[in-house]
């Protein structure tokens, strides 16, 4: 509605001030008058654009659980950020349990806060807080009519809250982490190569002197069940091995 006001009254001020009222004693009043209007809207104008006059601010918060950036199969619980600019600014790359598989992001086309808070809680949250703005009352919301400022969305609140077990590490933090992993792989495999063959052997020895009637379809069976069973275990306890001097590294560098 400001804005047909705005547009009548300019009309208005120029049609009284070149003539339409011909008396000057009504005349001057009159355009003065349809001025001062058009001045009033458009200050109403730039005000509500700028400190948004008439408008009140909304808040909408949403929770939602976080899985691991890495998967849940991963043993490393972690959320992964990429500094921006000078690395005050950052985009937090999350998951959550609704959609596992999907990578999330902060925004970044909005003033943005985000925070990190670890706790001694179970499960990890993120907290998404929306603020808007919206038309205090109808009379507001009939002056600026159409000029689609209604729910406008001005500011999101990012707050991880999080074991005190969980990582919060940076993209480039992330791919050294992965290089380490994958240099430790290697060397587990390594390791399996030389160790299993000696564990395979020992617990051949004892299920023979429990059973020596075994014939030769049998061993072969048996070896090749220790073997698998054997594997399984010497890689696990490597690779728990393995994570327990990578993790602590991870949490001194961990937001």
């Amino acid at each position: 509605m400001v804005l047909w006001i705005l547009l009548i009254s300019m009309v208005l001020f120029a049609a009284t001030f070149i003539g339409l009222v011909k008396k000057p004693k009504l005349r001057y009043p009159i355009s003065i008058f349809f001025l001062l209007l058009a001045g009033a809207c458009s200050v109403s104008l730039m005000l509500n654009d700028s400190h948004h006059l008439g408008m009140k601010n909304i808040t909408e918060t949403q929770t939602k659980t976080l899985v691991s950036t890495t998967g849940n199969n991963s043993p490393l619980k972690l959320t992964v950020y990429k500094a921006l600019g000078n690395g005050k600014e950052k985009v937090f790359v999350y998951r959550t349990a609704d959609q596992p598989n999907k990578n999330q992001k902060t925004k970044i086309d909005y003033d943005v806060t985000t925070k990190v808070e670890h706790r001694n809680v179970q499960t990890p949250q993120v907290v998404i807080q929306r603020s808007r703005y919206t038309y205090q009352n109808d009379f507001w919301k009939a002056m600026f009519a159409g000029l689609g400022l209604n729910k406008e969305t001005h500011h999101y609140t990012y707050i991880f809250k999080v074991p005190q077990n969980w990582l919060v590490l940076s993209t480039s933090q992330l791919q050294a982490m992965k290089s380490q992993e994958t240099t430790a792989k290697a060397q587990i495999k390594d390791q399996v190569k030389a160790q299993l063959p000696n564990l395979v052997k020992a617990q051949m020895m004892q299920e023979l002197q429990k059973n020596p009637t075994m014939n030769a379809q049998q061993k072969a069976q048996l070896e090749k069940q220790i073997t698998a069973q054997q594997e399984k275990q010497l890689v696990a306890k490597l690779e728990q091995q393995m994570m327990g001097k990578l993790i602590p590294q991870l949490k001194k560098e961990s937001l």
